[in-house]
């Protein structure tokens, strides 16, 4: 027998152990064709025509190929036809739209942000409301405090007052009236109604670090916003039918939701409803803050996680009673079922949802589905029913988890862990050897594996998934690997407690009260776990945004790294080539982390006008390094504003700001500050003697919180001055120390900033007597850059004032869309308006050599003088 054949099965041998160990996945390639069409109608979009005809003629030339049997051929151009589905549905989904659809009621153009019309609206409440009341510190008048009602409109018909007729899309209402505890809104789910309010487009970014609303509300197929000042605005036409599945999913929620409310505390009232239902209405900002500080944030949200448990909770019950498979799956099927119906469904929960079910379907017919191919169609599905989650930071996040678990599991250091080298000698003998085995060595063997495994996946799933929450959220939070491994059991237990309370509490007549101590307990134990995990030192750090294209060539590297590569040549040994692959992942970190150290900038001073709707908060850049901060409020929501502002300061590579001047006690130029204090943004606070006047509410709680956070205060006044080094000086021209003004904004902080011969004057709300006393000094010369008194207000902005100050460019904080024109006509003809509603956040910026750029973020035009 010669040696060939002798040598034939050995390599036949290893082709199998290839193919065993690397699997076929066609579902991989169908998603990843498909998701290339998405892609790419995303960025470049094509017109609907042009993907049909493309579809059309790729289906046509694969029959004809697979008649003639030419298999390759056919094969691309089925590939071909699928890419050109995933773009055709992108574009259905996202570009067109039905002749009658209410985003044809705006004007076209680059002041449809602007636009707004007041209309009487007719349709179908097609989300259950959510009312809150918002916190004192968003209140501008506490004592007569406001909530706000939450819904979706699918419309039916508009009344302009002019003319009537049909439309179609959903719209967000808005409903703002004075806060009236116990009361409930007279509407329910799929109740037909009539709206009246102001009807606007939802608006677009203003600052670039912002959360994009007009797209999140797009994805949702929401493209207008509808504002309503009492509940009173909207008149029931049509309740719903009392056996209609809305009013059944209404009632179900709702009962559940009150059950969950009766057995918890208030200070876990939140963190229940957000695990069990999805519902965040509850969840305190600051217990949220704690959850991702400690890595555990995902733990809040709905996903796979949960639905993977609640699966595996009745397919074990199932398991346990000794039923039939097909009968289980079916049992199974309605409990998933009777879950989605009561919690809010993401795309996190249909895949989980969906690979479930699929799984389990796999098993009653005794077929063997590889993992891969079930996240893929899956993903494949929820791809079909909306192609925009493909750039959802939750179905990225969930899939890049999901993804992590899968090679985790299929590694030997995984499958095998007393195999590696680095585990003491006598452990691995004992680990093969059961004989040798003592009842404490096994317990101790298992924990090991168990606790080994769950740091295992959570390593993996942090390293994957810890630049993309950096680049959406600015978190790192390493402490989460020690954190979830340590207390994974743990969460189970709490599930667990929490899905005996909804479902076997109602049955068993001493189930709610046991379930409800035990789950409530469970909850505050992990309450306080989260927070102390989220004190810890270097557990958690604030970053900046790694740019798009670094995050690209990560999971690139990432990708290159763990897929199987074949290389024939001598001169690249698989040993050298793993070697390189493996360091290409670290490297890039590093890199990462020192262009940025490296990449110096021109040095200039810099002042950026955050865009916080109606409110302030201006940035101060000097090129020698201090920086200031004046205001942080707004009559947005706190949360949303201090959100807005700490983005600003990472995008900007600040972690703290050296000095936080607050211009005077009105809560949309402060209110956003004790969250800044609290997070740790501010390492000095400043303010005018008025600020601390007995009679502003929240004033004193604020130097209280700035006093026990450890921050200096100091009181400034006309006369005072700040050296930020470089030449660049602060002069504080009113108001003065001995002054007194019956109202708040007459004793505005005004500020000039100065460098290079250019001035920046800084008005906050001045007005009346304290403008009058202003003008009354002697002209610091031109003001290069004037932030327009009072948000534009035309009592502040007056024509006294634009002589005195002979401004090249008036910046308003905020204002209504008229208030450009209106301005133009008080200062010079030469002189530009800006609006932060319209042209979004402002970067002002005076160069070493006295050149002046004003930088529009929505325009991104610069401007010299």
């Amino acid at each position: 027998m010669s040696n060939s054949s002798l040598e034939r099965p050995s390599v036949t041998v290893e082709k199998d152990r290839e193919v065993n160990r690397f699997p076929r996945s066609p579902a991989l390639t169908v998603l990843l064709v498909f998701a290339g069409g998405i892609v790419t109608d995303a960025f470049y979009p094509l017109p609907l025509g042009d993907w049909i005809w493309f579809s059309g003629l790729a289906a046509l030339l694969w029959c004809v190929a697979c008649y003639q049997r030419r298999f390759a051929i056919s094969g691309c151009l089925l590939l071909i036809s699928l890419f050109c589905m995933g773009g055709l549905r992108h574009h259905v989904f996202w570009y067109s739209h039905a002749p009658d659809h209410i985003s044809r009621v705006f004007n076209d153009g680059p002041t449809a942000d602007d636009t707004s019309k007041l209309v009487r609206v007719t349709g179908i409440v097609s989300t259950m409301p959510n009312t809150e009341i918002a916190d004192v510190d968003e209140q501008y008048n506490p004592d007569a405090p406001q909530q706000r009602t939450m819904l979706v409109l699918s419309c039916r018909e508009i009344d302009s007052g002019q003319n009537q007729f049909p439309v179609s899309g959903k719209i967000q209402v808005s409903i703002y009236e004075p806060a009236t505890p116990g009361r409930s809104v007279p509407f329910s789910l799929g109740d037909t109604v009539t709206v009246c309010g102001k009807l606007t487009p939802i608006s677009g970014k203003l600052n670039p670090q912002d959360f994009d609303f007009s797209q999140y509300y797009r994805k949702r197929q929401i493209e207008a916003r509808l504002s309503v000042k009492f509940s009173e605005a909207v008149s029931v036409i049509t309740p719903s039918a009392h056996w209609s599945w809305s009013s059944f999913r209404q009632t179900l929620r709702q009962k559940v939701r009150d059950n969950i409310i009766q057995q918890t505390s208030g200070e876990t009232q939140g963190i229940a409803l957000a695990l069990l239902l999805g519902d965040r209405s509850e969840l305190r900002p600051e217990t949220q803050q704690k959850f991702s500080r400690s890595g555990l944030v995902h733990f809040l949200a709905i996903s796979g996680l949960h639905i993977g448990f609640f699966s595996l909770f009745v397919w074990s019950f199932c398991h346990v009673l000794n039923l039939p498979r097909k009968v289980a799956f079916g049992l199974l099927v309605l409990a998933i079922g009777f879950y989605l119906s009561i919690i809010e469904i993401r795309p996190p929960v249909l895949r989980a949802a969906f690979f479930c079910l699929l799984a389990v379907l796999g098993l009653i017919n005794w077929r063997t589905i590889t993992t891969v191919n079930l996240v893929c169609v899956t993903a494949l599905v929820i791809l079909i029913i909306n192609p925009t989650d493909l750039f959802d930071p939750g179905t990225q996040l969930s899939f890049l988890a999901v993804a992590a678990i899968l090679w985790t599991v299929q590694q030997d250091f995984y499958s095998k862990p007393f195999a590696q080298s680095w585990i003491p000698l006598r452990w691995r003998i004992l680990a093969e050897d059961p004989v040798l085995q003592t009842p404490l060595h096994k317990v101790l063997i298992r924990l090991f594996r168990m606790f080994y495994s769950v740091f295992l996946v959570t390593l993996m799933i942090w390293l994957l998934t810890a630049p993309l929450v950096m680049y959406y959220f600015n978190l790192l939070a390493p402490i989460g690997l020690l954190i979830n491994t340590l207390v994974f059991p743990f969460l189970f237990l709490v599930l667990l407690l929490g899905y005996l309370l909804i479902f076997a509490g109602p049955i068993l007549p001493w189930g709610t009260s046991l379930f409800g101590y035990c789950f409530n307990s469970s909850l505050q134990l992990l309450l306080s776990l989260v927070d102390f995990a989220s004190q810890i030192p270097g557990g958690h750090y604030e970053l900046p945004s790694p740019p798009a294209w670094w995050l690209i060539c990560y999971y690139s590297f990432i990708l290159l790294a763990v897929l199987p590569v074949r290389v024939t040549a001598d001169l690249f040994s698989p040993a050298w080539l793993r070697k390189i692959r493996l360091s290409l992942v670290p490297c890039w970190v590093v890199g990462g982390l020192i262009f940025p150290i490296a990449n110096h900038a021109e040095p200039a001073l810099k002042c950026t006008i955050i865009a916080v709707h109606h409110g302030a908060a201006i940035l101060i850049e000097s090129p020698a390094g201090p920086t200031v901060l004046y205001d942080a409020g707004s009559l947005a929501p706190v949360e949303g504003t201090s959100e807005i502002i700490r983005k600003t300061l990472l995008a900007h590579g600040i972690r703290r700001v050296d000095l936080l001047l607050l211009s005077h006690a009105d809560k949309d130029h402060y209110n956003a500050a004790s969250r800044l204090l609290e997070r740790g943004y501010v390492r000095e606070l400043a303010f005018p003697k008025s600020f601390l006047d007995h009679r502003q509410a929240g004033t004193i709680e604020l130097s209280e919180l700035a006093e026990d956070e450890g921050l200096p205060m100091m009181l400034v006044s006309r006369g005072d001055q700040l050296d930020l080094g470089a030449g660049v000086t602060i002069q504080f021209l009113h108001p003065g120390n001995a002054q007194a003004f019956e109202e708040d904004n007459a004793a505005s902080l005004t500020v000039l900033v100065s460098y290079q011969g250019r001035r920046i004057l800084l008005t906050g709300d001045l007005e009346g007597d304290g403008l009058q006393a202003l003008l009354a000094q002697e002209s610091p010369g031109t003001i290069d850059v004037l932030l327009s008194p009072h948000h534009g207000s035309l009592t502040a902005n007056t024509r006294e004032l634009a002589e005195w100050a002979h401004p090249d460019y008036v910046i308003v904080s905020g204002g209504k869309p008229q208030t450009i024109g209106q301005l133009q006509q008080v200062y010079a003809p030469q002189t530009r308006v800006y609006s932060t509603s319209t042209h979004g956040a402002l970067t002002c910026s005076i160069r070493h050599d006295g050149k002046v750029s004003v930088t529009p973020y929505r325009t991104q035009r610069r401007l010299l003088r």
